[in-house]
């Protein structure tokens, strides 16, 4: 081989030598994703939310990001950390039925064989040899696909705030966790209760703005505002509803005793498993016309909401418009007192939730466009610097606010994949010479 062609190879093979070994983290070891339920988007455009402008200010926000069909708290949790749709993953609402093991669902239920059809952050990072922890989050009490969080706790709503920020900024302090969740149920809950256009929704969004403050300041008096990227999100919007004026019974157009087995889950949205064949029972509905309600055969179901496509999901799937709520029993539904709710669909803007982001890894001062939720598991996936299990996001979508670190001598540390590029370049030149 010529003598000029040999140093030209040493002197490249010695720059990639170089930039392996003198370039610093690409990213920040350590990410904080924190959720707060049901924080529909413009809630802080009609109170004072001065936290969430200083981290605003400080990092990106989204106007919102849509939240995956049906748009309900487990659903969409479950969504976030496995980057996929509902029909994917398979937890398709807070109540469910599986025909193949004749069961049904509910919030407290954390076998593992429910959960298995995604893997979440925690355990994408514990399988490539991260810490996770998690202060409460659907599906992280079970055991999936073998992996627990290093740390993780049974649920316990009554927990105050503060003391739990005190705990993960611990985690994240001394134990060197690299990924963790924080869930609030909150302003969900007041939601619910009093509806999204009530004084007290307002007081209770100051309040977790309080305690997004808290955060904020912890972040600063652990030193950590360098160390950990911090996203801040929810999982849906909240509409306002009247169980006394918008009520759909739907024993008023069909027979509960012969033509339905079952019913699953009310309000927005309803699951109905016939007795008959359900072309019947869908026609039945249809003809007699009841205003605000949408009935679909399960294969009708629009590809849009990337719902249908599940065995979890019954041959029957109806659907209220916003505000209005299905049931199997008006007068008993007449009862309830809540003003709030969500599960209707995910285009309205009523159910969209809020999205911020800063860190030494998050452009500051930027508003991003909207994108969607099944992006958050790549986002978190690329600050980690782990490879994503198959999921439905994109990291395209989010890409415009994600800013690496510089090496020593200003040039950015070589991603895995940029280098394993240059050994393959670096072998078809030795190839070429030899």
């Amino acid at each position: 081989m010529a003598g000029c062609e040999v140093r030209s190879f040493i002197v490249f093979l010695c720059m990639v030598v170089t930039l392996v070994s003198t370039g610093s983290a690409k990213y920040a070891r350590q990410v904080l994703l924190v959720s707060m339920d049901g924080f529909r988007w413009d809630y802080v455009n009609q109170t004072s939310t001065p936290n969430f402008d200083r981290m605003a200010r400080q990092g990106t926000h989204a106007l919102y990001i849509n939240s995956t069909f049906i748009t309900k708290t487990f659903p969409d949790h479950y969504t976030i950390v496995t980057g996929l749709y509902e029909e994917s993953h398979g937890i398709l609402g807070n109540r469910m039925y599986d025909p193949v093991f004749n069961a049904t669902f509910s919030r407290e239920n954390q076998e593992s064989r429910w959960w298995d059809g995604g893997e979440p952050l925690w355990v994408t990072a514990r399988n490539n040899g991260r810490k996770s922890a998690t202060f409460y989050w659907p599906g992280s009490e079970a055991e999936i696909r073998g992996v627990r969080p290093n740390i993780w706790l049974p649920y316990n709503e009554s927990a105050p705030f503060r003391p739990r920020v005190d705990r993960v900024m611990d985690w994240l302090v001394n134990d060197s966790i690299d990924f963790v969740t924080l869930y609030f149920h909150e302003p969900d809950k007041t939601g619910h209760k009093y509806g999204p256009d009530s004084t007290q929704i307002l007081g209770k969004v100051r309040e977790m703005d309080g305690i997004l403050g808290y955060i904020l300041d912890n972040l600063e008096k652990f030193s950590l505002k360098d160390k950990v990227n911090l996203i801040v999100l929810s999982d849906h919007g909240m509409t306002s509803i009247d169980l006394q004026r918008r009520l759909i019974d739907i024993t008023e157009v069909i027979d509960m005793e012969e033509d339905v087995l079952f019913t699953l889950d009310s309000g927005p949205i309803m699951h109905i498993n016939p007795r008959k064949d359900p072309r019947y029972v869908v026609q039945k509905i249809r003809n007699a016309t009841v205003p605000h309600l949408t009935v679909y055969l399960k294969e009708e179901i629009p590809i849009k909401w990337h719902y249908g496509n599940n065995r979890r999901v019954m041959p029957i799937f109806a659907t209220a418009d916003e505000g209005w709520a299905i049931v199997t029993n008006a007068t008993i539904a007449k009862t309830w007192t809540e003003k709030g709710d969500h599960g209707y669909d995910n285009a309205l803007l009523s159910m969209k939730p809020i999205f911020y982001a800063m860190g030494p890894n998050i452009r500051q001062n930027y508003q991003a466009s909207v994108f969607k939720n099944v992006d958050i598991y790549p986002l978190v996936c690329e600050l980690l610097q782990i490879p994503p299990a198959p999921n439905n996001g994109s990291l395209l979508r989010v890409q415009s606010f994600i800013v690496a670190n510089e090496g020593p001598n200003g040039s950015a540390e070589l991603k895995p994949f940029s280098l394993w590029v240059l050994l393959f370049c670096s072998w078809g030149v030795i190839t070429n010479i030899i």
